[in-house]
């Protein structure tokens, strides 16, 4: 007995407690170490061959339970077959971290794996969980974005087709679930994939050759195009600069910042085939050197922020994702987050330090979400929005701040997105933490939406033309909302498709995921229809999200191609591939997306032979289909022929019948799918 109390003492010491190896904490030991004693846990000791032995005892156990249930089976209901009898039964839901409504419970089962919670500990940290969606292998996160000759990297973070060079994106990323998508049987590899554009081609010419008329428009470029939507500039200020009738900062910040706006301001104005922008990106890399992290000024802070969005744009998303990351902790060591009401701070400089930081947030809070990485916090932040007001409404030597204009100005959408933004962080670490957020939570959160979506000022109504250069920003801010409310109601949507249930609107959550879908499908495509050729930097926000809505729209299709709203998933998809194809001509990505889409309605058995890039009627190939719709909306429906890549066999979608286990079809869409993917600024 003695020896026995010995080696329990050894094993003890030796081993942590099956709690504390739980919660990955380290172990007192004893009979009941510090930690279960402290949090009132059940305080046990087992080794790796005790739990084997565990494991197989209860394994005979089971086995010869099941092997007692079908002898009883046979003699007492002979006529029954037993495993028809098994396959007809409801699957019964796990364990989820909240109660559904009881309508939601019926149709919403949690399936292991996915979309389940993920335990946090006590501590508030979540527990390492398994999912086929993040690689096992540490090593594959590494990236190198230096040369990507073969343009497989995307900066939305969505549709790279060299899984193994993006970084560590989450599990709701859309390179996590192509990854999976990959490993799935059976898997076609994509034969075809649109080329993406490379900042480090070859021979680009240098800075220092373009003309004084050529910087002159691109400088007018970015304040027409980039700027309303994104104030962190002052135009009088940068222009004054420019012309020398300002001093420029002193601290070497000067041509960072001058050549980061040149670049952005050729690439948001030019066409696809355009690269005007390079030379002015290959000079703002000269100027970024270790100094830098030496040196800590609001310029440096305006530079960094802004070559971190346009290497975003140019697919260089971890190099961006670095680099905000740099902008955003010089922002916070020279307190930009902090709202400073001194003599010795002019309401001028107070105003664009506002400006700068809440820019720089929705920025670093777009690129979190959209790869998968936690969100940032605002513990300790007290700076106050920027004002109502447009640039030349604000002087240096100004006593006091104006008052904010009813009307709309530069700084309007830029308010607006920080109060979405913040929205989004909650939403973000929700399903960062459970994958799929609590019912009454997702309800919540909706509510809120809804409620900021209300409270927009009147000439944010999508019926108010504005003029361009703020109609595009209003635009892709209300797009921004839709493509949340997706990201918010989305597992709920896969959760219902993993159970093999009937596709339902009635549950509140999957409602508004589809809705939101389809609002963000007609908007975007009606709005394309009104406009000439799109700018490149819209095109990239008019592309994310996009994507994002009309992805959810082919999953529904997939699984429910017979559902009673599933005549309008096939003309949004159809209305989504030409808005892509026109879209393509502005940015490369768009053209890789329709690819993908495409593809969905092909090896569905749809096609429409609509010529590219018109917006012509396709009544006849939509009759031909069996959709019944009005003529109307038959006129709006279309479709862009291309090269197609394999990348979903007909032969896989057949063998995933509504009501069937679609359990692993879940797995690839919803990485698609699950958080968000396109909130990059």
């Amino acid at each position: 007995m003695a020896e026995s109390n010995d080696h329990t003492r050894v094993l003890r010491k030796s081993f942590a407690c099956d709690e504390c190896k739980r919660r990955k904490i380290r172990c007192s030991g004893g009979d009941r170490c510090a930690n279960c004693s402290r949090d009132s846990k059940q305080c046990r000791y087992s080794s790796p061959s005790q739990r084997l032995v565990s494991l197989q005892r209860r394994l005979r156990e089971s086995e010869a339970i099941r092997a007692d249930m079908v002898k009883a089976w046979r003699l007492h209901l002979p006529g029954v077959d037993l495993e028809a009898a098994l396959r007809s039964l409801p699957k019964e839901p796990t364990d989820s971290h909240d109660a559904l409504p009881c309508e939601a419970e019926d149709a919403i089962q949690v399936n292991d794996g996915v979309g389940q919670k993920n335990e946090a500990t006590d501590d508030g940290i979540e527990e390492p969980s398994e999912t086929p969606m993040e690689p096992t292998n540490a090593d594959d996160y590494e990236f190198d974005e230096s040369l990507d000759v073969e343009g497989s990297i995307d900066g939305m973070a969505f549709l790279t087709a060299g899984p193994h060079k993006a970084g560590y994106t989450g599990p709701q990323s859309g390179i996590a679930a192509l990854k999976f998508l990959q490993s799935l049987p059976p898997y076609l590899p994509i034969l075809y994939a649109s080329p993406l554009s490379n900042p480090d081609d070859q021979d680009i010419p240098e800075a220092s050759s373009q003309t004084s008329a050529t910087i002159t428009h691109y400088i007018d470029e970015y304040f027409a195009l980039y700027h309303p939507a994104y104030p962190i500039l002052h135009e009088g200020t940068f222009r004054a600069r420019v012309s020398g009738a300002l001093a420029k900062p002193r601290d070497g910040s000067w041509p960072l910042l001058y050549s980061s706006v040149l670049a952005i301001g050729a690439f948001v104005s030019g066409p696809n085939s355009m690269r005007n922008d390079l030379p002015f990106f290959k000079e703002a890399r000269k100027h970024l050197s270790m100094d830098i992290l030496e040196k800590g000024s609001l310029s440096y802070v305006q530079a960094l922020t802004l070559l971190a969005n346009y290497m975003q744009k140019r697919n260089k998303p971890n190099a961006g994702f670095i680099l905000i990351g740099i902008a955003f902790s010089m922002a916070l060591a020279i307190g930009l987050h902090r709202e400073f009401d001194t003599p010795t701070t002019s309401p001028f400089t107070m105003e664009i330090r506002r400006r700068v930081w809440w820019t720089l947030f929705v920025f670093v809070s777009g690129a979190q979400l959209a790869l998968g990485r936690p969100a940032a916090s605002l513990v300790g932040v007290n700076v106050q929005l920027p004002a109502n007001l447009d640039d030349w409404d604000l002087a240096v030597d100004m006593d006091e701040m104006p008052p904010p204009k009813p009307e709309p100005t530069v700084s309007s959408c830029l308010i607006m997105q920080v109060k979405l933004a913040k929205i989004a962080n909650t939403v973000h670490s929700e399903l960062l933490t459970h994958r799929r957020p609590s019912y009454a939570k997702a309800m919540k959160l909706e509510e809120i939406i809804q409620s900021w979506w209300s409270n927009l000022p009147p000439y944010f109504d999508e019926g108010t033309i504005l003029e361009a250069k703020l109609e595009f920003p209003k635009r892709v801010l209300l797009w921004r909302s839709f493509n949340l409310r997706i990201v918010l109601n989305r597992p709920f949507l896969f959760e219902n498709i993993a159970a093999g249930a009937q596709l339902d609107v009635s549950i509140k959550p999957i409602n508004s995921c589809i809705t939101a879908a389809d609002e963000c499908v007609t908007s975007i495509c009606g709005f394309m229809k009104s406009i000439e050729m799109p700018r490149r930097g819209f095109a990239w926000y008019a592309t994310a999200w996009l994507i994002t809505a009309s992805f959810v729209q082919a999953t529904c299709l997939i699984y429910s191609p017979n559902h009673p709203l599933s005549a309008g998933w096939k003309v949004s998809l159809f209305q989504a591939v030409e808005c892509l194809q026109i879209l393509g001509s502005s940015l490369d990505v768009a053209l890789r997306a329709k690819d993908i889409i495409q593809n969905v309605l092909e090896n569905r058995g749809f096609s429409s032979p609509a010529p590219a890039g018109s917006m012509n009627p396709i009544s006849t190939t939509l009759s031909r289909l069996g959709v019944n719709i009005p003529e109307n909306a038959a006129a709006s429906a279309n479709q862009a022929p291309g090269d197609l890549s394999s990348m979903w066999s007909e032969d896989w979608f057949t063998r995933l019948p509504q009501g069937g286990d679609n359990s692993d079809f879940l797995g690839a869409a919803s990485g698609l799918m699950y958080g968000n993917v396109f909130d990059v600024s």
